[in-house]
């Protein structure tokens, strides 16, 4: 009896030391097997990222196709549209110094338009000289509003082609508004508001810095303005 006794202490003993064995495996497993999860998961998350990097390459090619395009675009429309003499602002003194030469060649087209369209123009042509300041030139948009002007035409159909006409002057943008119409053939006029809009240009799409002086603070005067008189 005491060697059975003994026997069943010795498997007692065993069994209780399997179990504890059983369970410091079980703790030290467990992590181990939490953290394989973890790093499947992240794994099949990063393999899904992967896959799509095609997709997001092909979304980028297409973004910068479209970016490459517009800048064609604004290209031909700055060639075709804006004054040949239009400023860059990348260096405000020198777009300062320059900006009569661009005034003078708006004038210059407004005064001959009409009369290459079919009509007399009865209006005078006037820009503002530039700001005193270079650093006051707007980077956005020169605006030079004309208030209502007026021209002769012979015929009602050379007036509105006279007005469709001004879509077509070439280095410019003109806006005209609120066509009025009076008197008679041969002796219609026709009045209308005129605007024009001229978009500097910039390298970068931004202006360059500010100049540190002003001409005007250094006892220098802003390039003169001109006006050319009407017929």
């Amino acid at each position: 009896m005491k060697g059975l006794s003994m026997f069943a202490k010795v498997s007692i003993g065993l069994v209780a030391t399997i179990v504890v064995a059983a369970a410091i495996f079980l703790l030290g497993i467990r992590p181990t097997l939490q953290n394989i999860q973890y790093h499947e998961e992240n794994i099949a998350l990063l393999e899904q990222k992967v896959a799509q990097i095609p997709r997001a390459q092909q979304l980028v090619q297409r973004a910068q196709q479209r970016v490459e395009q517009a800048n064609r675009d604004l290209a031909l429309i700055d060639r075709k549209k804006m004054p040949v003499n239009t400023i860059d602002l990348s260096d405000r003194l020198k777009a300062w110094m320059q900006y009569p030469d661009m005034t003078r060649e708006i004038a210059k087209k407004l005064e001959a338009w009409p009369l290459k369209t079919g009509v007399q123009r009865l209006y005078e042509v006037r820009l503002p000289p530039p700001p005193n300041d270079p650093n006051a030139i707007p980077a956005l948009v020169l605006v030079y509003p004309f208030g209502r002007v007026q021209v002769r035409a012979s015929s009602f159909e050379g007036l509105l082609n006279h007005v469709r006409k001004w879509n077509e002057v070439p280095n410019l943008v003109v806006l005209v508004d609120g066509l009025e119409i009076s008197g008679m053939s041969p002796q219609l006029f026709g009045s209308y508001t005129l605007t024009v809009f001229v978009y500097p240009r910039m390298k970068g799409g931004q202006p360059g810095p500010n100049v540190p002086s002003s001409p005007q603070g250094q006892g220098g005067g802003a390039p003169g303005g001109f006006g050319l008189s009407g017929p």
